[in-house]
């Protein structure tokens, strides 16, 4: 009866997780959102142009030019979306085309603007009609327009739609003081943006560093010792499969859950405490399986050198060092998987919730998610449970790339399997070496709480 069990659930979790991941190939792309807001902190950099100190460290940022590739990437995103399906997708939508039709007004194509704008429906239509007003000819003044623009525009495209609004009003005092406003604006984006380009620069060239200094070092060190688990390979397929099984569903009752008791999916707070408690369920399915096939059945003495987590010698030398040997890994992985899919693929929603979290309590609880817990239990289940009892049965890099791509599969996005799998690569060598889980726990946690970092630093407006 349980072998039939087994395998029955195994046929569904290979059934609903293929059709999960498939549709993740044709998902919009997180990574392709998120570009967005690097080109709107970009656009926040023009007011510096006329700064004669500034302008030659900001020669890139030509104006024509960053206004028209930013208007190439919101209509790619748009077009992308307009052929999906998701819940939200009709407020990105005319969230999106509000500002496509601002970089179009800016470019002189107003015929287009009017048109992008006229395309806007639900929340954002008295707002679109507002910025239709300004740049007819002649402008026509709505009522409330100011208070609409400064409550639902950001960054670059509320300053475009007020200096407009004050231009058609002749309001001299206003546009003025909007102009010192965005430049002071403006150079504490410029400091954002220097963290955020220098942050995986120079991860990228001390990460070549250590591989080279890894691969050089380990030519002269011996394997360390073969893999020896006590329990049966059958008994790693009851845990895999079991604990997808408990994902696939608790993903449904989560999902449920939230619209029962009517948490607005635009409300950073409550996502943040929906991910926290979706990914505090699923990490206790994981652990409870371990505990019951895995703890219990087996002595202490035939586990105990599994499951460790102690502070080895040279414990944060092995964590740091396989941090930023990563750089390089998942930056090579990341442009193959762009190549192979394109723009598609999908991405970690939690990356999205991240933008949005604009209070400390949805940043500490999505930080909780995505840098202490996830870390503890990946590492626990997938790096302490699954590599060990691949190992211990077949050739060591057959284990690894196995447990990798177990780590990358659930994730259910395509688009991150292969910086995911060379995430995975790296942290089992450093387990393996180690024998300890805390190494690979700090790392992962590193890794997580750098894209943190990073997409706070993004999402400022």
């Amino acid at each position: 009866m349980r072998r039939l069990l087994l395998m029955v659930t195994t046929v569904m979790v290979i059934l609903i997780g293929g059709v999960l991941f498939t549709a993740s190939l044709n998902a919009p792309q997180t990574g392709k959102r998120l570009s967005l807001q690097q080109y709107d902190l970009q656009l926040q950099l023009l007011p510096l142009l006329n700064d004669a100190r500034l302008r030659p460290a900001l020669e890139q940022f030509d104006t024509d030019a960053l206004v028209s590739k930013s208007a190439g990437a919101y209509r790619e995103v748009i077009s992308s979306l307009g052929r999906t399906k998701l819940a939200d997708s009709r407020e990105r939508l005319a969230e999106y085309r509000l500002r496509l039709g601002l970089l179009l007004a800016d470019q002189d194509k107003t015929d287009q603007a009017l048109a992008t704008w006229g395309r806007v429906d639900g929340d954002e239509r008295d707002l679109a009609r507002v910025l239709g007003g300004l740049w007819q000819t002649p402008p026509r003044l709505l009522p409330g327009a100011e208070p609409l623009i400064d409550r639902r525009l950001t960054g670059w495209y509320r300053s475009t739609a007020l200096a407009r609004l004050y231009d058609v009003q002749n309001r001299d005092q206003a546009a003025a003081h909007l102009a010192q406003t965005d430049r002071e604006r403006a150079l504490a984006v410029l400091g954002r943006l220097v963290l955020i380009s220098a942050m995986p620069l120079a991860g990228l060239v001390l990460g070549v560093v250590v591989l080279v200094g890894w691969w050089l070092w380990r030519r002269n060190l011996p394997d360390p010792p073969a893999w020896q688990v006590p329990w049966t390979l059958t008994t790693v397929w009851e845990v895999v499969v079991f604990w997808m099984a408990s994902y696939l569903s608790l993903s449904l009752v989560v999902s449920s859950l939230r619209s029962g008791l009517g948490i607005d999916p635009t409300d950073p707070l409550g996502i943040a405490l929906v991910n926290l408690l979706t990914y505090g369920l699923l990490a206790g399915a994981g652990l409870l399986l371990l505990v019951g096939l895995v703890l219990r059945p087996y002595k202490r003495e035939e586990r105990a050198h599994l499951f460790r987590y102690d502070l080895v010698a040279g414990w944060w030398k092995w964590a740091v060092g396989g941090w930023l040997a990563g750089f390089p890994a998942v930056l090579c992985a990341a442009l193959v998987s762009q190549g192979l899919i394109g723009d598609r693929g999908g991405g970690n929603p939690l990356l999205e919730s991240i933008g949005g979290a604009d209070t400390l309590a949805a940043q500490a609880l999505l930080f909780a998610a995505l840098a202490v817990a996830a870390p503890l239990f990946e590492e626990t289940f997938f790096r302490g449970f699954v590599l060990p009892s691949l190992a211990s049965r077949f050739p060591f890099p057959a284990a690894v790339a196995a447990s990798s791509a177990l780590f990358a599969i659930a994730h259910w996005s395509a688009i991150e399997f292969l910086p995911l799998f060379a995430l995975g690569i790296i942290l089992a060598v450093v387990y393996h070496h180690t024998r300890s889980l805390t190494p690979g726990i700090v790392l992962h946690s590193l890794w997580n709480a750098g894209t943190f970092v990073t997409l706070l630093l993004l999402a400022g407006s």
